[in-house]
C-alpha cells in the first residue's frame, strides 16, 4: 500500500478470485480521484497480478514522477522493478490519419523573380489537397539497474503514405534509453541510429541515415508542474546527396503547468541548427509556442495552441543575391474524446493552419493539417 511516504511491495496473491474486481473498482474510482496515490497504487498492484503489466508500469511510472521521499522512491523503483523483470519485453502499434490542404507544400507563388529573370514556378499557387497515413510498430526490452535506473533497448518502424510517391517512406529507429527518477526530476539518455528510405530512388534520392544522442531532463518545480530541457545532436549522411550531410544541433526548454481553475498550460522554445556541406542550406532556427488545454466535463479534453518560428540561412540563395530568410506562424487546436476508444486506445483530432513568409518565393506557403492520432489508456 501507499500511504505517508510508504510504499508495500508486496502483491496480493494472484490466485486471488476477487483480483479482477479489484482492479475494475479501483480503475473506477481512479478515473474519479485520479490524484489518490494510495488508490493508484493498489491498481497498480492489481494490473500486475491480472497480468495487465503495461498498464502496471504505466501507473507506476506515474507514481514514480511524485515521490515524497527517498525511501518511497526506492520503494517504487523497487516496485517497478518487479514488473519489468515478469515483463521486460513491450509491443506497441501507432496509426495516424494526415489529411491537408497543401500535401507538396506548393509555392502560393507562381513566379520566382531574380537578377538572372522571371520564373514561373512548377504548380505554383496551386495547392493540392490530399491525405496521408503513417502505420508503425515498436519493440522494447527493459532492464531495471540496482541503482533504480531503467535501461531500455528498443526499435520501431513506421511507413508514411501519401498521394504524391515522392513522400512514400519508411524510417526505422534502433535506441538504447537510460532512464533515472529522483525526488526532483528524471533524467533520460537515449543515443539512437535511424534510416530513412524513400520509395522514389533516383540519383537523387533522399535516403539517409541519422546517427545521433539526446539527453533530456525534467525538473520537478512542484507536483504539477515542470521545466524540461532537452539537447540533441546528430549527424546526417545522405546516400545520393552529398551536399547535405551534416550535423543537426538542437536544443529546447518546455514549461508545463496548471493555469487557473482546470487549466493546463504548455510553453516551449527551441533553438536549432543545421550545417550541411552547401553553405546555402546551412541556417539557424528558433521557434517558440504555447497551449492551453482544458478537460470538459463529460465531453473530453480541448486544446488551441500558438506557434512562431524563424530561420536564418548563410550563403546567399542560387540565383539570388541574397541568404535565404524565413519567418512562420499557426495557430491549431486538438480534442480528445472522454469515453471514445478504438481497440483500448483513445482517438485524437488535430487541426492547424499555417504560414510560411521568405524572401525566396519558392518557399512562401500556406497550408491546413489536420491529425487524427490514437493514444493507448489504461
Amino acid at each position: 500500500m501507499l500511504a505517508a511516504g510508504h510504499v508495500s511491495v508486496a502483491y496480493a496473491n494472484a490466485a486471488d478470485p476477487d483480483i479482477e474486481r479489484i482492479r475494475a473498482a479501483t480503475g473506477l474510482q481512479l478515473s474519479r480521484d485520479p490524484e489518490n496515490r494510495r488508490l493508484r497504487f493498489a491498481h497498480a498492484q492489481a494490473s500486475f497480478q491480472t497480468g495487465e503489466f503495461d498498464a502496471a508500469k504505466f501507473h507506476l511510472r506515474y507514481l514514480l514522477r511524485g515521490s515524497r521521499s527517498e525511501v518511497e522512491l526506492r520503494q517504487l523503483q523497487e516496485a517497478y522493478a518487479t514488473v519489468a523483470k515478469a515483463s521486460p519485453w513491450s509491443f506497441g502499434v501507432n496509426f495516424s490519419i494526415l489529411p491537408s490542404t497543401n500535401i507538396n507544400r506548393t509555392s502560393s507563388n507562381e513566379i520566382f523573380v531574380t537578377p538572372l529573370g522571371t520564373f514561373r514556378i512548377t504548380e505554383g499557387g496551386v495547392e493540392e489537397s490530399g491525405v496521408g497515413f503513417r502505420i508503425g510498430g515498436r519493440v522494447a526490452y527493459e532492464t531495471p539497474l540496482p541503482s533504480g535506473a531503467t535501461l531500455t533497448y528498443g526499435a520501431e518502424i513506421n511507413r508514411a503514405q501519401y498521394p504524391t510517391d515522392r513522400l512514400n517512406a519508411f524510417d526505422g529507429t534502433v535506441r538504447v534509453t537510460w532512464g533515472q527518477y529522483t525526488t526532483r526530476g528524471a533524467t533520460q539518455v537515449t543515443p539512437f541510429v535511424q534510416r530513412f528510405v524513400y520509395d522514389v530512388a533516383d540519383d537523387e534520392s533522399a535516403n539517409s541515415t541519422r546517427y545521433g544522442l539526446r539527453v533530456s531532463h525534467e525538473y520537478y518545480l512542484s507536483r504539477e508542474s515542470s521545466v524540461i530541457g532537452s539537447l540533441s545532436a546528430a549527424r546526417q549522411d545522405y546516400d545520393d546527396r552529398d551536399f547535405l550531410d551534416g550535423p543537426v544541433v538542437q536544443g529546447g526548454l518546455t514549461y508545463l503547468a496548471p493555469f487557473a481553475e482546470d487549466y493546463r498550460v504548455k510553453l516551449s522554445a527551441s533553438l536549432q541548427s543545421r550545417r550541411p556541406r552547401a553553405e546555402h542550406l546551412r541556417y539557424i532556427g528558433a521557434a517558440i509556442s504555447g497551449e492551453v488545454t482544458r478537460p470538459v466535463k463529460g465531453l473530453g479534453q480541448f486544446g488551441i495552441n500558438l506557434g512562431l518560428s524563424m530561420r536564418e540561412y548563410d550563403g546567399d540563395f542560387p540565383a539570388l543575391d541574397e541568404p535565404r530568410s524565413d519567418r512562420g506562424a499557426s495557430i491549431g487546436a486538438s480534442f480528445q474524446p472522454q469515453r471514445l476508444r478504438v481497440f483500448g486506445s483513445a482517438p485524437k483530432l488535430s487541426c492547424r493552419v499555417q504560414q510560411n513568409w521568405s524572401n525566396v518565393a519558392l518557399y512562401d506557403f500556406q497550408s491546413t493539417d489536420c491529425a487524427v492520432t490514437f493514444q493507448r489508456v489504461f
